[in-house]
């Protein structure tokens, strides 16, 4: 009963979780994913993850692109209800009754899908530390992709503040969304620490030295 007592129906509660302060109903993700003409079936859990719940999906269909779905659940849904990670599954598994049993859907391992592929040089090394910080991940490549490592908006902003203080990077959220991947956010953050005043001022009195230098 709400405050001005009327009942709600907010659903099947066993399938309700709260998601960054959000309370969403799973079977809203999952409906969306059975529009696509493409997914034969879909069901959507919520896994619990160093960095807190993350929405996982489980698909089945056929030439299935995971990142494609993703990009038109964003579309759909806001932000906080698409899920962290996408699974192709042949089938899903099915319990007596002929519904899908939750508890024997393989457990989901965040990466990026990518071989690794060591970080080059002393920008994309602190950056992947950081990366493996805030994400809870034990390594992080450098083609590796934020989001596809369990990622989004909220830890974004956690990223850029920490970036913030370690590297005195002025990266923005949007420019997490924009480059993704660790080999181009470093690029990103390393061209925008040369366009930056300072550093431009430093050039320009080292060349003044150097200039004093030959007269």
């Amino acid at each position: 009963w709400n405050p001005e007592g009327q009942l709600e129906y907010l659903g099947r509660i066993d399938h309700q979780v709260k998601v960054r302060g959000f309370r969403i109903e799973l079977g809203e993700i999952e409906a969306q994913l059975l529009a696509q003409r493409e997914v034969r079936e879909a069901v959507v859990i919520a896994n619990e993850g160093p960095t807190g719940t993350r929405l996982v999906g489980y698909v089945s269909g056929q030439d299935l692109d995971t990142t494609a779905l993703r990009e038109r659940l964003g579309e759909a849904l806001p932000d906080y209800m698409v899920p962290s990670m996408l699974m192709v599954l042949d089938a899903l598994p099915l319990n007596a009754n002929g519904k899908v049993d939750r508890n024997a859907l393989p457990a989901p391992e965040f990466s990026a899908g990518n071989a690794y592929e060591t970080p080059l040089g002393e920008t994309e090394e602190k950056l992947s530390a950081i990366w493996a910080e805030v994400l809870g991940v034990q390594r992080v490549g450098r083609n590796d992709n934020f989001f596809e490592l369990g990622g989004h908006s909220l830890l974004s902003a956690r990223l850029v503040a920490r970036l913030h203080a370690a590297m005195h990077s002025e990266l923005t959220i949007r420019d997490v969304f924009q480059y993704p991947t660790l080999a181009a956010m470093a690029a990103r953050i390393a061209g925008a620490l040369r366009d930056s005043p300072v550093v431009q001022a430093l050039s320009e009195i080292d060349s003044l030295i150097d200039s004093m230098e030959t007269v």
